[in-house]
């Protein structure tokens, strides 16, 4: 469940968009509902969707699960069962590393949000320098939640953070689907990441010269890339919150 330093940065970011008082906003995976109370609380109009009704989600439930559209059994890698543009904004807030694919969720997202709707994504950020010192010496990335391992039964591999996201990825995957990357929103850094600093030279250089081969074949969309990995919101925060706006339909 989100933090609550996600809780404040989404919430902030929900008071930055047009008219947001009266924006129809989905949560999907809502967790105990605390997000959308407290957005409730605004002046919302929200949802939220759950997977499991006997989930440990319910353990302390927020007030506005008995009273707000709440849809259950909702499986994000299938095709989510409402109507197309029926969304000013929809959250997904710590759940796509929970996922066994999150691809047709970005189709069904870009579906089902109103041109000019918001995407928000926040996800455990396996591109901060921390986590890239921690894949160097470990092998492992650092996940912020349980990691899948032998004790997890088939059934509930969706209770892990057993599939990394990978920014690179998802850049295109939101490209591809008309949604536009706005912004990196700041949720949390710690001392740890700001000692990481010092390293920022080497990681321009590294990441430029990496990044060389896509700035060649896709000149707009790699140096668009480089531009969101060199920002130090990726490199310094645990977790990855970006917000992306649909827009029109592009040729091609």
């Amino acid at each position: 469940m989100p933090s609550k330093s996600i809780l404040k940065a989404v919430e902030k970011t929900i008071r930055t968009l047009p008219d947001w008082r009266n924006l129809r906003i989905i949560d999907v995976s809502c967790g105990d509902g605390e997000l959308i109370h407290r957005l409730s609380l605004e002046g919302c109009r929200v949802e939220g969707t759950h997977f499991r009704q006997n989930d440990y989600i319910f353990k302390k439930p927020a007030p506005i699960l008995k009273t707000a559209a709440l849809h259950g059994g909702i499986d994000l890698c299938r095709p989510l069962p409402f109507r197309d543009g029926a969304y000013d904004v929809v959250m997904a807030t710590e759940v796509l590393e929970h996922l066994p694919s999150h691809l047709l969720f970005y189709d069904e997202a870009a579906r089902i949000l109103k041109p000019g709707g918001h995407l928000i994504l926040t996800t455990p950020n396996v591109h901060c320098l921390t986590s890239r010192l921690r894949f160097l010496l470990t092998g492992q990335h650092e996940l912020r939640g349980a990691r899948l391992g032998w004790h997890i039964p088939a059934d509930e591999l969706y209770s892990t953070h057993h599939n990394p996201v990978y920014f690179p990825v998802i850049h295109t995957l939101l490209h591809q689907r008309n949604l536009e990357i706005l912004r990196l929103v700041h949720t949390r850094s710690r001392l740890a990441d700001l000692l990481t600093l010092p390293l920022y030279p080497l990681v321009l250089a590294a990441t430029v010269i990496e990044a060389r081969h896509a700035v060649k074949r896709f000149p707009a969309g790699g140096r668009d890339l480089l531009r969101w990995m060199l920002d130090l919101r990726m490199l310094l925060n645990k977790k990855l919150m970006l917000v992306a706006r649909k827009t029109p339909r592009r040729d091609g």
